[in-house]
């Protein structure tokens, strides 16, 4: 069993740290408004910075395309074509933006990977494990 903690644990934590330390980082990038382009997902979006134009499809700092994306439809109609929203994107590169400096996903992952090491070092050290 301290297998399993110990592989679920680094698989959680490979899934979910990237996207917490994007979520850190950006604590320095500049917000800006931003128009939708085109709904269909992954959402996309352009703006400008300067006198060049982006274009961005990243909705928060969590993993894949928003983890459970495919199960629910909840978020479907959340955007509109023509829309304007607000952005955050990153001063040194401006090419590198996300809608909402939320990472949420990857700090359940990040939590449950250390429960899972957790679980395998107090098993380890209680004597319980084989």
């Amino acid at each position: 069993m301290v297998t399993v903690w110990i592989v679920a644990g680094a698989f959680l934590l490979f899934r979910g740290v990237p996207g917490v330390l994007a979520l850190w980082r950006s604590r320095s990038w500049t917000g800006s408004e931003c128009a939708v382009v085109d709904v269909r997902p992954p959402v996309t979006y352009a703006y400008r910075v300067g006198g060049d134009e982006f274009t961005g499809r990243r909705k928060t700092f969590d993993p894949g395309p928003g983890l459970g994306a495919a199960v629910s439809d909840a978020g479907r109609n959340e955007f509109v074509s023509g829309q304007v929203l607000w952005l955050w994107y990153d001063p040194q590169d401006p090419r590198a933006s996300v809608l909402r400096r939320s990472a949420s996903v990857s700090m359940l992952l990040v939590a449950l990977g250390l429960t899972s090491f957790t679980l395998a070092i107090v098993a380890l050290f209680s004597g319980d494990a084989p």
